[in-house]
């Protein structure tokens, strides 16, 4: 077991999919659905994409499938279909509401960033641990896409920090090419992660958001090996 221990970063910026909420098998259900429901053919090469992909992706995706709807349509259908499958519980992955606690007593905000639009964003912002998330980036904002660093550069903004003082929980290679892009530290998690990151020396992994915890005003990780 090898524990990293780093002075806490000036703002934690969080995606959302597959990194703090286990929402990953919801969104596949989803997709899976649509493509079934619209005259689609459901297949691994179908999927393989669309993990950390951007609703815009998604439905370009969809639609090479099979699909036989215009884009909005779909993400509509989409985010619609996993609103209704969150229900009254956001789904959090083991140990994410305890380290938003930890870091927001330690006086670290948190900033989510992430493609799914406003709707879902707001729901976990609001089921958090209060005062953890002082903003968020969704797909509905006016930016481009991950794995373009703009997402994580506006994070960094609303933290009131620079991408270099913040660190970013990532779970896809798209959204760690991001977040390094924007100049940010990366750690990525792999516990509920559709695609796996390949281990680099630009970014630490861990298997789990329970192997993070702050202690004596830092943060020390348990690296996954």
């Amino acid at each position: 077991m090898t524990v990293i221990v780093r002075p806490l970063p000036k703002a934690v910026l969080w995606d959302l999919d597959g990194t703090l909420v286990d929402s990953d098998p919801l969104w596949t259900a989803a997709e899976r659905e649509c493509v079934i429901a619209h005259g689609g053919t459901w297949t691994d090469s179908v999927a393989d994409p669309l993990a950390g992909a951007s609703l815009t992706t998604c439905a370009r995706v969809l639609r090479e499938a099979g699909v036989t709807l215009p884009d909005d349509a779909i993400i509509r259908e989409l985010v619609n279909s996993v609103v209704r499958k969150y229900g009254d519980n956001v789904p959090w992955v083991p140990g994410a509401v305890e380290l938003l606690t930890a870091l927001r007593d330690a006086g670290v905000p948190s900033v989510l960033v992430t493609g799914s639009p406003h709707a879902l964003a707001d729901r976990v912002v609001e089921a958090a641990p209060a005062g953890a998330f002082v903003g968020c980036v969704t797909g509905d904002d006016d930016v481009r896409d991950k794995p373009d660093p703009e997402p994580y550069e506006r994070g960094a903004l609303l933290a009131e920090a620079l991408p270099g003082e913040c660190l970013a929980f990532e779970d896809s290679p798209t959204g760690l090419a991001s977040a390094l892009a924007a100049g940010t530290r990366a750690v990525t998690v792999r516990a509920h992660a559709r695609t796996v990151v390949p281990e680099a020396s630009d970014h630490l992994t861990i298997g789990s958001l329970a192997d993070v915890r702050v202690h004596a005003g830092r943060l020390e990780l348990v690296l996954d090996e």
